[in-house]
């Protein structure tokens, strides 16, 4: 296992996550990908004793990013909410004394994700309307590794890696999955093996998004996706910090 990144990692196992769609009430289009949820929850337990990372992830019409983390090490738990607003500006609350090492650890949630969604795409390629109960799922890569990138950070499993576990469909449009993701890590000559497990679920339903665009700008800590794109906000209001990042 491998990440890069040019900022420091809240942790340094824990990147900009696009979902698209969205289904309908009715049910899922036979066309809906793996990568379309409106909101996902994730949840990682990493190798070693008391490493584990919680993720709600919701996208807004808008196209801002909302992630909600909870990220436990031993001895330590913290708490917070991260959004990324027009791509650009990244506003946090919460998480203790990582306060300023939140903005970086976007980055992680969206790695993360990438590999959950991948690791799906793998288990049932048709997509999550080919899942209309519980699927057991057993799959060996001894040749593919797996790629990630945020666009700010970048990461990767060189192969041979498997899962193990199942998925299900809660409803029509939740699908909920549990996978053993077992990997290479190392250099050649002493490579080692590690586990992790993902589980939570999708939702491919439109999903309404938790913050209102009256929410104050002073309610959040603000930083910027890229350093050289710092700029003095005006705006008072999550709908007037959009309506100011259009207009630059």
């Amino acid at each position: 296992m491998m990440f890069n990144h040019g900022k420091p990692a809240l942790l340094a196992l824990l990147v900009t996550l696009s979902f698209a769609g969205g289904a309908s009430a009715a049910g899922l289009p036979a066309e809906t990908r793996w990568a379309d949820p409106s909101s996902v929850q994730l949840n990682i337990d990493f190798p070693g004793n008391g490493f584990r990372a919680s993720w709600d992830i919701y996208r807004c019409s808008c196209g801002d990013l909302l992630v909600r983390a909870e990220l436990a090490m031993p001895g330590a738990v913290e708490s917070g909410d991260l959004l990324l607003v027009g791509g650009r500006a990244v506003l946090t609350r919460g998480f203790g004394e990582y306060k300023a090492e939140a903005a970086a650890s976007l980055d992680a949630a969206a790695l993360m994700m990438q590999l959950a969604l991948r690791l799906l795409e793998r288990s049932e390629p048709g997509g999550p309307a080919k899942i209309t109960s519980s699927v057991n799922v057993d799959l060996l890569d001894e040749i593919n590794s797996i790629n990630l990138d945020s666009g700010q950070a970048e990461g990767g499993f060189q192969a041979p890696w498997s899962i193990a576990g199942t998925i299900s469909a809660r409803n029509e449009t939740i699908r909920k999955f549990d996978l053993n993701f077992t990997f290479s890590a190392g250099a050649p000559g002493a490579v080692e093996t590690g586990t992790m497990r993902l589980y939570g679920e999708a939702e491919f339903a439109p999903t309404a998004f938790p913050v209102p665009g009256s929410s104050a700008i002073a309610e959040w800590d603000l930083a910027w996706r890229d350093e050289n794109d710092a700029g003095v906000v005006a705006a008072e209001t999550l709908d007037g910090l959009r309506a100011q990042l259009r207009a630059d």
